[in-house]
């Protein structure tokens, strides 16, 4: 299973000290103990991700652990540019997610950006026949966390084994 993982949720998922920390918990445990990956790429996320400092040690370990897949900026930034050609209203601020839903397959996203999940959910931003994406909002959205949910760019899949899981855990803080 792999998830897009929308800048605003990097606090709830990997700080524990956060308030929301245990509503994303399961998304952090799905990572470093199953079978999780994050996916990501693109401009505008790389430039959102560049200003999380705090948490880029955390995502080199990740990718170093073959926990994070990086799909092709340009394609990403290419379908960016289309979507933001397709709406023009102020609510949507993140059109690039939504780009690399599309050009990964992913099939779930971590938000708690409420004014996007319309926009996330919106059959016509996405090509014919494409399944839209769910939305991980919380613990009570855990069953999301599945292997059916695992898109083919994420493929092979496999768990961690146990020293892998507890240097990754150690990293959190």
């Amino acid at each position: 299973m792999c998830i897009v993982l929308d800048i605003n949720c990097l606090s709830p998922v990997f700080n524990k000290e956060d308030e929301y920390h245990d509503d994303f918990k399961p998304v952090l445990n799905w990572i470093i103990k199953g079978k999780g990956k994050l996916v990501y790429g693109g401009k505008k996320y790389k430039e959102e991700l560049r200003k999380a400092k705090k948490y880029l040690k955390i995502l080199i370990l990740l990718k170093k652990r073959n926990k994070i897949v990086e799909i092709d900026d340009k394609k990403a930034d290419k379908e960016h540019k289309k979507l933001l050609e397709k709406i023009e209203e102020p609510d949507f601020d993140d059109p690039h997610l939504i780009a690399i839903i599309i050009v990964s397959g992913c099939k779930l996203i971590c938000s708690v950006d409420k004014r996007a999940y319309k926009f996330i959910k919106e059959k016509s931003l996405y090509p014919a026949h494409f399944e839209t994406p769910r939305i991980y909002r919380g613990k009570s959205n855990k069953n999301l966390l599945s292997d059916k949910n695992i898109a083919d760019i994420c493929k092979p899949v496999s768990k961690p084994n146990k020293i892998i899981q507890k240097l990754l855990a150690a990293a959190i803080k």
